[in-house]
C-alpha cells in the first residue's frame, strides 16, 4: 500500500504544480492584455510640412485639427460656383472667343473691307486665348490703380470691356497690316 500512497502523493503534487502554472499563466495573460490596451494610446504625431506633398485632394484635408475641433469649425471651403475673379474672367473670355470669335473676325473684315481669304480664324482665336491670362492681370492692376472704389462685379465688367475692346482693336490692326502686305505683294 505504500506504493499506492506514493503514487497518490506524486499525483497530487503534480496536479498542484500544474495548478500553479495555470494561475501564473492566467496572471501573465491578464497583465499582457492590460498592457496591450494601454499601448493603443497615441500621444503625439508630428507633421513635417517641407516633406508633405499633395498631388490630388478629394474631400477635405484638416491639418492640425482633431475630430473634436472639426465639429466647432465653420465650413471654410469655397461654395460651388464661386471662383476667383481671374479664373471667372478667363473662363468668360475664353467662352466669348469660342462662341463669337469667328463671327467677330468676319464682321471686322467685312466692315473694313479686308480680305481674310488666307486667314484661319481658329489660329487667331487660339493666339488671343493664350494671351488672356496676361491681359487679365494687366487690366486688373490698371483697374486697381485708376478706379480704387470699384466693386468686384464692376472691376470684372471693366476688365471684360477693356479686353473685348483690345481684341477688336488687335484684330482690326492685324487685318490692316495683313491687307496692306497683300496689296504690296500683288503689285
Amino acid at each position: 500500500m505504500n506504493s499506492w500512497n506514493n503514487y497518490m502523493y506524486n499525483l497530487l503534487q503534480r496536479i498542484e504544480e500544474q495548478d500553479r502554472k495555470i494561475r501564473s499563466l492566467e496572471s501573465r495573460v491578464e497583465k499582457f492584455e492590460q498592457k496591450e490596451s494601454n499601448q493603443n494610446n497615441i500621444e503625439k504625431i508630428e507633421y513635417h510640412f517641407d516633406q508633405l506633398k499633395i498631388e490630388n485632394l478629394d474631400g477635405t484635408l484638416h491639418i492640425g485639427l482633431s475630430p473634436n475641433d472639426l465639429k466647432d469649425i465653420e465650413d471654410l471651403s469655397v461654395p460651388p460656383g464661386k471662383t476667383p475673379v481671374k479664373q471667372q474672367l478667363l473662363s468668360d473670355l475664353n467662352r466669348y472667343l469660342k462662341e463669337h470669335g469667328s463671327n467677330l473676325i468676319r464682321n471686322i473684315a467685312d466692315q473694313n473691307h479686308f480680305s481674310i481669304d488666307n486667314t484661319d480664324p481658329s489660329i487667331l482665336i487660339e493666339d488671343m486665348a493664350k494671351q488672356l491670362p496676361e491681359r487679365i492681370t494687366f487690366y486688373e492692376e490698371e483697374s486697381k490703380r485708376k478706379n480704387q472704389n470699384l466693386s468686384e462685379d464692376q472691376r470684372k465688367q471693366f476688365i471684360m470691356e477693356q479686353i473685348k475692346h483690345e481684341i477688336h482693336h488687335s484684330l482690326t490692326t492685324y487685318m490692316e497690316r495683313n491687307d496692306s502686305e497683300n496689296e504690296y505683294g500683288s503689285s
